[in-house]
């Protein structure tokens, strides 16, 4: 998380930086305040890319377990009529759609753990 260590090291630097220049404390004060507000604005756009982001792997998850269930009712089917080379090349697909519909999910994770992350750091310094 480079945003979150970004913060917390221009809140470290300001305060170190305000005590080695206690000439003009309100300046460094406002200065302080500024630079946290630019980067909480820059962790809120970070933040909203990643809710973006989420929600286009959840619509794509749909579509993936969609097609896996369509794939699997075409199997079923190919089955019923008796064609098995049909149900086999059905499953196939019903496999990969699995697969990548699997592959989603653990995406969706990620982007969910990121978005609990974004969320806890924007919330505690506000």
């Amino acid at each position: 998380m480079g945003i979150f260590t970004r913060f917390r090291e221009i809140i470290n630097s300001n305060i170190n930086a305000m005590l080695d220049n206690a000439e003009d404390p309100e300046k460094l004060i406002k200065l302080m305040i500024r630079e946290m507000e630019d980067t909480l604005v820059e962790l809120k756009a970070s933040c909203a890319g990643v809710i973006a982001s989420r929600k286009k792997v959840h619509r794509h998850l749909a579509d993936m377990q969609f097609r896996e269930e369509e794939w699997e009712g075409r199997a079923r089917l190919a089955v019923e009529k008796g064609r098995d080379g049909l149900a086999r090349e059905a499953l196939m697909e019903k496999r990969r759609y699995t697969r990548r519909a699997e592959s989603l999910g653990e995406e969706l994770q990620e982007h969910n753990a990121l978005y609990d992350q974004y969320k806890d750091v924007i919330l505690n310094n506000i």
